[in-house]
């Protein structure tokens, strides 16, 4: 973030109007800035104030390196570079790389305002950014400065992997990177006089970044770092073991980005991560991730006091009223689709970190199984339960059909309140039940049925090649227009049709059925 008490010089960028300072560091400045021609915000990477030691073709080279690499890079989970332009003013004779803007900040800043982040928080931060390093791995090359400060968010809560900077590539003469930001460069020595990638170096830092997440300072040296359990009792075995892997001193004696990768998603649920009490107060309203109330303290009484969360006494009536307020306020922001119900701040947690082991080049299948890895998948609904054809659906060996009928008893469940049927949608354990979980214990604490809801599958093709154990499914879904009831059939609340939605659906076969396993993005 720009110095206090340092008015940030506005730079001469050709084709924008400069709007903030976002940040600085030893030898850039970022600049959100408005492009006039189509309006649209980019933040600008602003190099001009060069150390002594820099010489001026040796900055332009810096920049020009950057613009290619990103360039020749495409991945969702990667800052996008869209060219470099020549500054004037106070950067007068600097160029400047345009970047695509992350509203959301950095985790540096992050960390910075919140002190330290949840368990579930962390695996949503760790899983993409595992993704695309190994990304750049697959593709022969490093990152070398996995940080704080080259994490980025967008405003929905996404991570982003910014700077690269001091990147290197299979063969580079210049061999790998010493520089990187402290605590976060691996200690074991750089192995010199080979041109083979060091990827083990990235893996460091991103475990790193975990004990970051969650301890709120870098991890010191293996003989002087205490176990993570003893510094944070709440973090999973699972999780705690996976990032002391990553950190272990010997390079060769740690698990690939992938690896810990999957290993840091399997370990605890993920969750939307909140950048509300860190980013600039003009970007707190495109947030889609917020989760504590906003405000001074006296607006933050009045909204607790409003919910009645801590009031003793309050009466019962008033306190099923606020509960039909806050479930109607809720399921209204929904986008109630097959097996999974993504709100504004649930969205991150199965989106981008779902989609993380669906995008390594494996069939459905395989990145199924890495993302529910200690699932269950259950029997068939009894005949009481269910129409006879959705159950004759999901047993069906064609994923395409089977869909069509997870879909039909999960219309069942959330018109009909008999949320069990739920269990019979989704694997137990995975992301989708998590989230069908949440809206279930919504309804029943506040006594509602959506009356009327059902889900209509426009189309539905097998994406990929699949198994008969797993398959991706790409779907287009619309949901209906459906009236919220009470427990005596009184309507509350009434929802308009919704629009046309295009999900990625993740199906795992057990003994007998399908389920669904994640819900993800479709992909562009």
């Amino acid at each position: 973030m720009p110095s206090e008490g340092i008015e940030p010089s506005e730079p001469l960028i050709p084709g924008f109007v400069p709007v903030r300072e976002l940040g600085r560091g030893g030898s850039a400045t970022v600049w959100l800035a408005t492009e006039q021609r189509s309006r649209r915000n980019f933040a600008v990477k602003c190099l001009g104030r060069r150390p002594a030691t820099v010489s001026p073709g040796e900055a332009k080279s810096a920049v020009l390196r950057e613009v290619r690499l990103l360039s020749s890079l495409d991945h969702e989970h990667l800052v996008k570079v869209h060219g470099v332009v020549e500054l004037a003013g106070s950067f007068d004779g600097g160029l400047g790389v345009v970047m695509d803007y992350a509203p959301g900040g950095s985790l540096g800043q992050l960390v910075s305002s919140r002190g330290r982040l949840g368990v579930g928080e962390t695996v949503t931060i760790l899983t993409p950014l595992a993704q695309v390093l190994a990304f750049l791995h697959r593709h022969g090359m490093t990152h070398s400065d996995v940080s704080p400060g080259n994490v980025l968010f967008t405003a929905q809560g996404k991570p982003l992997l910014s700077d690269m900077g001091i990147s290197r590539a299979v063969g580079d003469a210049a061999g790998v990177p010493e520089s990187g930001t402290p605590g976060f460069v691996d200690p074991d020595p750089v192995v010199r006089g080979t041109a083979e990638l060091q990827p083990q170096r990235d893996t460091y830092a991103l475990a790193a970044l975990g004990w970051y997440c969650l301890t709120g300072s870098a991890p010191d040296t293996a003989a002087r770092r205490p176990p993570l359990t003893l510094l944070v009792p709440a973090v999973p075995t699972a999780l705690a073991v996976a990032i002391e892997a990553g950190l272990h001193p010997d390079g060769q004696q740690r698990p690939s980005a992938a690896e810990l990768g999957v290993a840091v998603y399997r370990s605890a649920a993920p969750e939307a991560v909140d950048l509300s009490v860190s980013v600039h107060a003009t970007v707190v309203p495109e947030l889609m991730t917020r989760r504590r109330a906003l405000g001074p303290r006296s607006k933050r009484a009045r909204i607790a006091a409003l919910f009645s969360f801590g009031r003793p006494g309050v009466g019962r009536r008033h306190r099923r009223a606020v509960a039909h307020v806050s479930v109607r306020r809720r399921v209204a922001s929904i986008v109630l689709a097959l097996g999974i119900v993504v709100g504004a701040g649930t969205i991150t947690t199965v989106w981008w970190a779902g989609t993380a082991w669906q995008a390594e080049d494996r069939g459905p299948a395989a990145g199924a199984s890495a993302s529910a890895p200690e699932t269950v998948l259950d029997g068939v609904p009894a005949a009481a339960e269910v129409p006879a054809a959705a159950r004759n659906m999901i047993r069906s060996p064609n994923p395409e059909e089977a869909i069509r009928g997870l879909s039909a008893i999960r219309d069942t469940a959330l018109s009909s309140g008999k949320f069990a049927l739920l269990d019979h949608v989704n694997v137990q354990g995975s992301a989708a039940a998590a989230s069908d979980g949440r809206l279930r214990d919504e309804l029943i604490r506040a006594g509602l049925v959506l009356a009327g809801f059902t889900t209509t599958l426009t189309s539905v093709s097998v994406e990929g090649p699949s198994g008969p154990d797993g398959a991706t499914v790409a779907v287009t879904v619309e949901t209906s227009a459906y009236e919220e009831r009470d427990a005596s059939g009184k309507v509350v609340g009434a929802r308009p049709r919704g629009e046309p939605l295009e999900l990625r659906v993740v199906l795992l076969r057990g003994e007998d059925a399908w389920r669904i396993t994640e819900i993800l993005a479709k992909q562009s």
